[in-house]
């Protein structure tokens, strides 16, 4: 039975920058090595750099 792992963070896709790589990466990560990867993010909020491409990073099952 995989661990569950809830990541509660507000660097997120379509946020950019350092900090949502680390979060993205660490998430997928987890993911891959069999854990069920559940993240709590804001909705709806400003971010002050961008970068809708990271949304197509994240796993299909976090």
């Amino acid at each position: 039975m995989p661990n569950k792992i809830g990541i509660l963070t507000y660097y997120w896709p379509p946020s950019g920058g350092s900090g949502v790589q680390r979060w993205l990466k660490f998430s997928n990560k987890l993911s891959h090595i069999g854990n069920d990867v559940h993240v709590f993010t804001f909705k709806n909020s400003k971010y002050p750099v961008v970068d809708n491409d990271l949304s197509k990073k994240i796993k299909s099952n976090i």
